[in-house]
C-alpha cells in the first residue's frame, strides 16, 4: 500500500526511536512522529509489522510471538547505530511497546518507554465468542477511522477490514502483555485521549498501577480520538515524545515524573 512502507531517519549517535503502529494500521501512522525526532536530530526506525501495509488478508497466519519478533528486530538494527533507544508504539504498537520493553528490562540501553493508546483490555462482548465468531464471520469492517479530523480519513493509509482470525492474535498479545507490567522498570509516558472510541481510557490507568517503573507519568489528550499521531493534538504528543526522549537520554533526573504523576 502506498505510504504503507517502513522508515529511518537518521540522527545523532546518543539516542535513537524505534516507532511501532497498531494493528491493521501502518507506519505511515507513525511517521510524523519520525519527522518530528529528525527535526530535533533524533533519528528513529518506524516498524511494518508483518501481514500490515498490503492486504488484510496476509494478517492471517501471522502470529504476535511474530509482531514481537518484528518490534526485537527493530530494536536490534537502531541499537547497531545508536547508543541508547527509546521504544514509541500506538494501539498495538503501544502493547508491544510494552511487551518488548518488559522483555528488555534488564538491558541499559532501553532507556524508556511510550504507550499511546496502548491495549490491555476491550469492552466488546463479542470478544469473549471470538472463537465462535472466526467460524461464522470471515471479514469485520472498522468503518471511519477513529480520527477527529475528518480531513485525514482519506489520506490514513491502514486496512478499513479485517480478518476476524486474526483478531485472537491481538487477545493474546493482550494477555501476555497484562501479565508482564511488572516486569516494566524503564521510564514511561503513558499517552491516551480522553475521547479515544476504540480503546478505554481506563487502560491508560491500568498501565501506570502495573508496572514497576520509578518514573510514569500519565498523559491525556484532549483533541483527537484513538489515531493521535494523526489527529489534532498530533504537534502536542510530537513535542512531548521530543522532550521525554531528550530527557530520559540525557539520563538528567532533574525533570523526573512522580510514580503517580499526571
Amino acid at each position: 500500500m502506498p505510504g504503507a512502507e517502513p522508515f529511518e531517519y537518521p540522527g545523532r549517535p546518543d539516542v535513537g526511536v524505534l516507532l511501532v503502529h497498531g494493528f491493521t494500521g501502518s507506519a505511515f501512522e507513525m511517521r510524523p512522529v519520525g519527522q518530528a525526532l529528525a527535526a530535533s536530530g533524533i533519528g528513529s526506525i518506524g516498524v511494518l509489522l508483518r501481514g500490515h501495509g498490503t492486504h488484510p488478508d496476509d494478517m492471517v497466519g501471522h502470529r504476535y510471538v511474530d509482531w514481537i519478533a518484528d518490534v526485537e528486530a527493530g530494536l536490534d538494527r537502531l541499537l547497531e547505530r545508536h547508543e541508547q533507544t527509546v521504544i514509541v508504539g500506538l494501539s498495538m504498537g503501544g502493547t508491544l511497546t510494552l511487551n518488548v520493553g518488559a522483555r528488555r528490562a534488564n538491558d541499559p540501553r532501553v532507556v524508556g518507554l511510550v504507550s499511546i493508546g496502548a491495549t490491555l483490555y476491550l469492552l466488546d462482548w463479542r470478544l469473549r465468542l471470538v472463537n465462535l465468531f472466526d467460524k461464522l464471520v470471515k471479514w469485520q469492517a472498522w468503518g471511519q477511522p477513529d480520527i477527529k479530523d475528518q480531513r485525514a480519513w482519506e489520506r490514513h493509509v491502514a486496512y478499513r477490514r479485517f480478518r476476524v482470525r486474526a483478531l485472537p492474535q491481538l487477545l493474546g498479545l493482550m494477555r501476555e502483555t497484562t501479565g508482564r507490567l511488572a516486569e516494566i522498570r524503564q521510564p514511561t509516558l503513558i499517552v491516551h485521549a480522553r475521547d479515544d472510541h476504540v480503546v478505554p481510557l481506563g487502560n491508560a490507568e491500568r498501565i501506570r498501577d502495573g508496572i514497576a517503573s520509578a518514573e510514569r507519568r500519565v498523559l491525556l489528550l484532549d483533541n483527537c480520538y484513538h489515531v493521535s499521531t494523526v489527529d489534532f493534538d498530533a504537534d502536542r504528543l510530537n513535542a512531548e515524545i521530543v522532550r521525554f526522549v531528550e530527557r530520559v537520554a540525557s539520563c538528567d533526573g532533574s525533570e523526573a515524573d512522580s510514580p503517580d504523576g499526571r
